[in-house]
């Protein structure tokens, strides 16, 4: 359902920076905000695509998972639940594919520290080493 699709990427719109603000081209900033620019461009075209042509030509969620990991902010964890809802997923199919990603040193995953039933999952050094150089690249 599209109205879904935008309650979700307004879950990921974590820029802080405001309309019109200007960062010295040098910055290293900069770069993190230009690919972060880039992987959201990525994502939500993504999310444009399913809406269109609708979700099951397009079924696999683990690269939505890799960007939406990757726009929560430096090192910020989602729990496997949502990373499954903002993917797309359901939960077998989140649990799958975070699996196969966290077996590729891609994401970590990490016990709640006191509820068993919750986990955290987070990028890998690896994982945000691979999609910078592939943001950076592509843009």
């Amino acid at each position: 359902d599209v109205e879904d699709l935008h309650r979700l990427l307004g879950k990921l719109r974590i820029s802080n920076a405001a309309p019109g603000e200007v960062h010295d081209a040098e910055s290293p900033d900069n770069d993190q905000a230009r690919l972060e620019r880039r992987a959201r461009t990525l994502l939500e075209s993504r999310r444009r695509r399913v809406a269109i042509f609708g979700p099951q030509i397009f079924a696999e969620p683990a690269w939505d998972m890799l960007l939406i990991l990757y726009l929560s902010g430096g090192g910020r964890r989602q729990t496997q639940t949502s990373l499954g809802e903002l993917s797309g997923a359901s939960r077998s199919t989140a649990m799958r594919w975070i699996d196969y990603l966290s077996c590729r040193d891609l994401v970590r995953r990490e016990e709640h520290p006191t509820d068993k039933r919750r986990n955290f999952v987070s990028l890998t050094e690896k994982g945000r080493h691979l999609l910078d150089l592939y943001l950076s690249e592509t843009g």
